[in-house]
Formats: structure tokens, C-alpha cells, sequence
């Protein structure tokens, strides 16, 4: 099983259901280029496409042949790219609370779009501004954020600000994702949280409409992350799909 994690994010955001996960299949929480513990190789240049051939070279690199693949948010949108490319390599798909579809994005998500003001932005993000949007925009319940992993989150952002901006400008137009939906033909499990502020329910509906076997699990009260938020009745899920 290999684990794709979102935007700003890291290979953390599985730790919580990683352990009981693996007990049943062998698995690999990856960080993408310049997130976490990993460092982009020279030239990389975040793109859809460039993501989707990160990850199929991490499997080849590690000798999976087949796979099943989890996606979480942005990595939910890699997700699908690889399972639509390389159909005879995705046995299974799981897509939680996963960017696919175009949806209005509110202000504060689109100023870092804009050329200059948004290199100002990022350049001003405190860790203040960091916690709130982890607290009001990623978890509907913030009494179970994990303060350590959110502090080290905002260490690698401060430490990677153009590139963490690079990957959001590169992302955040999802229409090379929506064109590789229906391309998918493997089984598929959608993972969303009712209160989701980022990528609202109404895009899981509308993901289960057009993926032919796939079943919408949705976790009431839950935010943008179940993973972390609502992890054992997200592993539960998952498990239960898987078998």
C-alpha cells in the first residue's frame, strides 16, 4: 500500500492509522518532493503530472509492481492521475476527502495565486497564521490536532516557503485531475468528512456519481483530515474495503 499526502503536509498525516494498517498489507507513507524529510531533486518542477511519475518511481523504486493507494487532499488528486494512467498497477484506490472536481475557493485561498501578493503573503506566513488554518480550515474538532506535528509541518513550510508556493500555484487548477476521472476502473472507497471547509462533501457525491464501483463512506462531524481526526473509524474503513 502506498500513502500520498496533501498539501503542506508530510508522510505524518498516516501516522495514526499507518500502525494497524500494516498489519495487514506492507505500507508506504511517502513524502513528496520538498515536503517532510524529502528534498526535490535538481530541475523538479511541481506539476500533476510531475507528482504522478514521483510516485510511480518511488513504487519501482521499492519493487511494487501492484499496489493499493490512498490519497489524501492534493495527494487524493495524484491519486487519481496514477490510477487512471496505470490502471494495471492500482489494484484498489482509497480517496479521502480528495481534490478532483473545481470548487469555489474562498479569498484567502486564492490570494496566494496572484503574482507578487502572493509571494508576500508566504513570505509573511507566521506559525500563528499556520496553527489557524490547521485549527478553523483542516479539522472540524481542533482539541485533536497534534501540536508536535503540527509544529514540525510548520518547520518544513518555513523552511521551504517558495516551494510549498510552487506546489499550490502547480495544483491548484484541478482540471487535469477531473479529466482523468472516469478513466478509473478499479474499486474505490471515498473517505469524507461532513464538515469538510476545503473540499466540501458535495465534490465526494459528486466523485461517487462518476467512479464506477465506488462507495462513499462519510464521517459525521469530521473535517478535511479523517485521518488524523477520526483514525479508527478511518483505518476501520479502509480495512474493511480492503478485505
Amino acid at each position: 500500500m502506498i500513502m500520498i499526502h496533501g498539501l503542506f503536509a508530510s508522510a505524518t498525516t498516516y501516522d495514526a492509522v499507518k500502525a494497524e494498517l500494516s498489519q495487514r498489507s506492507m505500507t508506504a507513507a511517502i513524502d513528496l518532493p520538498d515536503c517532510g524529510q524529502s528534498d526535490a531533486a535538481s530541475g523538479f518542477r511541481p506539476s500533476w503530472i510531475s507528482l504522478t511519475q514521483t510516485v510511480i518511481d518511488a513504487a519501482d523504486a521499492m519493487g511494487m509492481d501492484e499496489f493499493d493507494l490512498v490519497g489524501h487532499s492534493m495527494g487524493g488528486g495524484v491519486s487519481i492521475m496514477i490510477a487512471a494512467q496505470y490502471p494495471e498497477r492500482v489494484r484498489r484506490l482509497i480517496l479521502v476527502d480528495a481534490v478532483s472536481f473545481p470548487f469555489k475557493v474562498p479569498l484567502k485561498g486564492r490570494l496566494p495565486l496572484v503574482p507578487i501578493v502572493g509571494e508576500l503573503l508566504f513570505w509573511t506566513y507566521s506559525k500563528k497564521m499556520f496553527v489557524s488554518f490547521i485549527e478553523n480550515d483542516v479539522f472540524n474538532d481542533k482539541t485533536l490536532m497534534d501540536m508536535k506535528k503540527v509544529d514540525y509541518l510548520y518547520r518544513v513550510f518555513a523552511k521551504k516557503r517558495s516551494a510549498a508556493l510552487d506546489s499550490l500555484r502547480a495544483t491548484a487548477d484541478p482540471r487535469p485531475v477531473t479529466d482523468s476521472i472516469e478513466k478509473i476502473t478499479c474499486p474505490t472507497l471515498l473517505i469524507w468528512g461532513s464538515e469538510d471547509r476545503l473540499v466540501p462533501l458535495a465534490i465526494g457525491r459528486l466523485l461517487n456519481k462518476k467512479i464506477p464501483n465506488s462507495r462513499l463512506c462519510v464521517l459525521d462531524g469530521c473535517g478535511h483530515s479523517p485521518l488524523e481526526e477520526r483514525p479508527t473509524e478511518t483505518a476501520a474503513e479502509i480495512i474493511s474495503f480492503l478485505h
